[in-house]
């Protein structure tokens, strides 16, 4: 059995999986089918805690995590991040580190991940003309949910 570790409110597997290098990132990547495989292996050896990205393979990560983690989700921790870089489909006058902005960001990666909530959600590498204090507010101000009609 792993051992877990307290964060905040979740409880996690002392070890998480960070999913990044099934799509991109450490040379050649495992084919998708042995990335749900490895991802559930974790899974069935006590890991409880997976992290992955929208700016993964742009989008194509969270693709993956969420189809490999959607048979137990309820049992798991997701943790994914948005990147204040606009990417193909959040595109909108206010910019990404807006209201807007930050919504369509985190209903593209409910959707992407296949669920209704996220555990863990952060700002991918805070540029340093970002106000975080703006940021943090927005988060925390939307009731974010699935919505079709917004982005990719």
């Amino acid at each position: 059995m792993m051992k877990t570790r307290k964060f905040g409110t979740l409880e996690i597997s002392a070890v998480g999986l960070g999913c990044m290098g099934f799509t991109h990132g450490y040379g050649t990547c495992p084919s998708e089918e042995e990335s749900i495989r490895l991802i559930r292996k974790a899974y069935d050896e006590g890991c409880t805690f997976f992290d992955t990205a929208e700016i993964y393979s742009c989008y194509k990560n969270e693709e993956l995590v969420g189809k490999a983690l959607k048979p137990f989700r309820h049992e798991i921790t997701i943790s994914t991040k948005f990147t204040p870089a606009v990417l193909p489909g959040q595109e909108n006058p206010e910019g990404k580190l807006s209201r807007i902005g930050i919504r369509q960001a985190v209903e593209g990666s409910l959707r992407r991940l296949q669920t209704d909530y996220i555990d863990l959600y952060t700002e991918h590498r805070v540029p340093k003309e970002n106000d975080p204090a703006e940021v943090a507010y927005w988060m925390g101000a939307a009731d974010y949910k699935v919505d079709s009609n917004v982005g990719a």
